[in-house]
């Protein structure tokens, strides 16, 4: 009896400790993955036709003499590069820190003046593609070496507006007020 009472004792104590250990192992969360970086892919596309209300319109930037366009570099600097042909990209990446800010400008040399019986649409828009946008072009590295699409509420995105058209006739009068020298297109801050 003696016996049986110490093998019990002996068991019931080899399962608390077993018990006791699954538990310290379950109560430490798995370590989260730390940012590092951002890679954001930008472009600028000055389309030289598009559709704006079932109307075929030119694009009003491309009478401009030249356009250039100024961006943040991963060393928080910025620099200016010339956009040829109506198209630009460049993929920056930038280290990870709290107060990520952002953006794109238009700096444009404007023609001396504009000859109405030039313009060949009878419509001309202000019209950029610019990326990123909210949905893409913003890609998040983790310290454990994975990489996804970054979260749309992890960013604020400001973008130019290009949604209004004018007939040739009213070019030479609007391009002025509509074509900046100088315009910040873009803005990107992180919200973290």
């Amino acid at each position: 009896m003696t016996l049986a009472a110490v093998l019990c004792c002996a068991m019931t104590t080899t399962v608390f400790t077993a018990c006791g250990s699954d538990d310290d192992n379950t109560n430490t969360p798995p370590a989260q993955p730390k940012v590092v970086s951002y890679q954001i892919d930008y472009s600028l596309e000055f389309p030289k036709e598009f559709t704006l209300n079932s109307v075929v319109c030119g694009n009003l930037y491309l009478l401009c003499d030249k356009i250039e366009v100024g961006y943040i570099d991963e060393n928080g600097q910025e620099q200016r590069e010339v956009i040829n042909n109506g198209k630009w990209s460049k993929s920056v990446t930038y280290k990870y820190k709290k107060n990520l800010k952002t953006y794109l400008m238009l700096y444009v040399t404007k023609p001396a003046s504009i000859d109405e019986s030039s313009l060949t649409y009878d419509q001309y828009a202000d019209q950029i593609n610019i990326m990123p946008n909210q949905l893409e072009g913003i890609t998040t590295f983790y310290d454990n070496g994975k990489s996804e699409k970054s979260p749309i509420a992890t960013f604020s995105f400001y973008a130019k507006d290009t949604s209004n058209a004018w007939g040739k006739n009213k070019v030479p009068s609007v391009f002025d007020n509509v074509i900046k020298p100088e315009e910040k297109v873009l803005k990107i801050e992180y919200l973290n």
